[in-house]
């Protein structure tokens, strides 16, 4: 039986960026079946670029639909979800992209117990090129429980069943959906990991969640305190709750590049440190947080 892939894109005010994502779906040596585009209520002319990139007549189906308020991409994620037909849901943030084989070298790792797929992420400056690259590295369990060691949703292809099953995206999380998301998915079935970086992750569409400090400490705040409860076993709480301040410090460094607040988790690391962490990533933290190196 040929395995069928809905490809669902979120997006808000990303006309810019909207029809490389759109492109790199329609070029995928294996085609999807459709793809969808939400958009989440934008005030540029997103939906208009991705409605008239499904006037060209490519190869793959592409349907928008059009939110009038916005509600932010993780509920853009389960209105795609809820609107696809296809087997598995591969997600493709607007501002990402893909390499031409994603789909196809995942489907071969597609198991009867296996409920999501990752790839290997390629970060890309505005000019393409490479600056460093995040692989999956959950093949032990317990790895999740302490940080989202999976990557960002455009990594991910998720069995729709199962999405429908486990509720989809929390919205009510201001921050850390997709690791909450990775989280329930553990807990539902296997997850397989493809060591390729066939996910692109681009800096040049502007504004992410993950770059509101706010948004950042309140999202993590709410799931330490259910990975503390509803995940991790009794025995590992403690150490897990220890390394969340380091966790939640190098977070606020590197990926939003807000200092204040870091200072004090960095300089208790090396005092007493956690063995997730090395003497060489606590000194950077430390110096960052001093401001006398960039993130």
């Amino acid at each position: 039986m040929t395995t069928t892939i809905s490809v669902v894109i979120p997006a808000r005010n990303r006309a810019a960026v909207i029809g490389r994502a759109i492109a790199c779906a329609n070029n995928q040596t294996f085609l999807p079946i459709e793809i969808i585009v939400v958009d989440d209520g934008s005030d540029d002319n997103g939906a208009t670029v991705a409605a008239a990139q499904a006037a060209q007549g490519d190869a793959v189906p592409i349907r928008v639909i059009p939110l009038d308020t916005r509600a932010g991409a993780p509920n853009a994620r389960n209105v795609g979800a809820a609107a696809a037909t296809g087997e598995w849901i591969a997600l493709l943030d607007s501002d990402d992209g893909w390499d031409e084989t994603k789909l196809a070298s995942l489907i071969p790792l597609i198991d009867d117990d296996v409920v999501a797929v990752f790839s290997d992420t390629v970060f890309l400056d505005g000019l393409g090129g490479s600056t460093r690259k995040f692989g999956p590295t959950a093949e032990n369990p317990e790895e999740l429980l302490y940080e989202n060691t999976l990557g960002g949703c455009s990594a991910a292809m998720i069995r729709r069943q199962t999405f429908v099953d486990i509720g989809g995206f929390d919205i009510t999380l201001p921050s850390c959906q997709d690791w909450d998301m990775w989280l329930k998915l553990q807990q539902a079935g296997r997850i397989a990991l493809c060591h390729e970086p066939l996910t692109q992750y681009y800096f040049d569409a502007g504004d992410r969640i993950s770059r509101n400090p706010r948004s950042v400490v309140e999202g993590h705040e709410v799931l330490y305190a259910r990975i503390l409860s509803d995940y991790a076993p009794a025995e590992r709480v403690a150490d897990i709750r220890r390394f969340q301040p380091f966790h939640l410090a190098q977070t606020l460094a590197y990926f939003t590049g807000v200092r204040k607040g870091t200072f004090r988790a960095a300089i208790r690391n090396p005092v007493r440190p956690h063995p997730r962490t090395t003497r060489r990533s606590a000194i950077h933290l430390l110096a960052t947080s001093w401001g006398l190196t960039r993130a």
